[in-house]
């Protein structure tokens, strides 16, 4: 079975600035009903990889609004050193089978959910700032992975990051930050249409059994149908 298949089974840290964080916020939350919350961006890797990889806030994506919370406790960007940082769904780009491979920890009522260090990765490629590509190295440095294989296999279930962005003013280009990943951290460039692209979308097609046929054709057949 290859990394990208196995499911994240770490020890976390929670003595980490990331842990005491995330315990500020299990204080925060009212304890009349369950919690559940993703942890995704630099803070799980704190949690569960290595403690001295530091990041301003912790990215947060829980069930319902929680910013009202997290703003009486203090917890908000510009109230707190290390803050949480609520967001959407949105904000996590990973591929539809991500929960397969995350780790669920307790924390009293609430249930933490940690992508698998590869989706966390993945996710980063839109951006791929200085930091992110030191979580690439961090990753590989003390796991042994992602391997080629890994990423590539990783970035087809996400090939839509590739698509033209609706925001024009946003600079990131997924084709852009994949080709500086490759020669950064392999030291060799990657032809992205080549490797992810054009087999992903063809798996695509294969499963709407489409292999042989055009867009415009198969819409036409269902018009008729």
């Amino acid at each position: 079975m290859s990394w990208y298949n196995e499911s994240w089974r770490p020890v976390i840290n929670w003595q980490t600035p990331a842990a005491q964080a995330l315990d500020k916020l299990v204080a925060a939350l009212p304890v009349n009903s369950p919690w559940r919350i993703i942890v995704f961006g630099s803070a799980p890797l704190q949690l569960a990889v290595d403690p001295t990889f530091l990041s301003a806030d912790v990215d947060v994506i829980a069930q319902e609004d929680i910013e009202n919370f997290c703003r009486r406790a203090g917890l908000l960007k510009g109230q707190a050193d290390l803050y949480i940082e609520p967001c959407t769904v949105a904000a996590f780009t990973a591929s539809a089978d991500w929960m397969v491979r995350a780790y669920e920890t307790q924390r009293k009522h609430v249930t933490f959910v940690l992508p698998h260090p590869i989706d966390i990765l993945v996710a980063k490629i839109k951006r791929l700032d200085d930091k992110d590509l030191r979580a690439f190295h961090l990753v590989r440095d003390k796991l042994g992975h992602p391997t080629e294989d890994d990423l590539i296999k990783a970035l087809r279930r996400v090939v839509d990051i590739y698509r033209p962005s609706f925001d024009e003013e946003s600079g990131n280009n997924a084709q852009e930050n994949t080709q500086l990943l490759w020669q950064n951290l392999f030291g060799k460039p990657i032809n992205v249409t080549q490797e992810i692209i054009a087999p992903a979308l063809a798996e695509r097609r294969k499963n709407y059994g489409q292999e042989n046929q055009g867009f415009r054709e198969v819409l036409a057949r269902r018009g008729n149908a």
